[in-house]
Parts: C-alpha cells; structure tokens; sequence
C-alpha cells in the first residue's frame, strides 16, 4: 500500500491494513443471497382497473372531499402567511 493511499484506508475501515490488502476480502457467505428469480412472482399483482373496480362509489366521493379540505387547509395556511 503506498502512503499516499493509507488516509483513505483509515477513514473507509479504521485500519489501513483492513482496507486494501487481501486479506481483509472475504466472499459472502451463501445464507445472503435469495435464490428466487427476481422476475418470476409468486403471485400476480392486481392491475389497478382490477382494485378500483372493487371500490364502492361513495369511496370516489370520501377520497375527493378529503383531497378538496386538504387543499383548502394548505391554501388557508399560505394566505395566513
């Protein structure tokens, strides 16, 4: 390790020695990873035509009064200002 570089090990590890030389690597252990294909899920994910279809109409009614009070709410603080 040349001693240019020695700073930058003892901020990255604490030791020099911990971060540039071999012996410091070790490869992770096999416990770590999942071995599950990433793109193959279990089960398939409803769309979101699929989850509203199931909502109530008074849902639609419920959700804009409350988007419409938390936007007056907003509004009446920035004028407070």
């Amino acid at each position: 390790m040349t001693p240019a570089r020695r700073p930058e090990g003892v901020r990255a590890c604490g030791r020099a020695a911990d971060a540039f030389e071999t012996v410091a690597w070790r490869p992770p252990s096999s416990a770590r990873f999942d071995t599950r294909v990433a793109n193959d899920p279990a089960t398939p994910e409803p769309t979101l035509k699929e989850l509203t279809a199931d909502l109530p109409g008074w849902v639609t009614v419920v959700a804009g009064g409350l988007v419409a009070a938390l936007m007056g709410a907003m509004l009446g603080g920035v004028l407070a200002l």
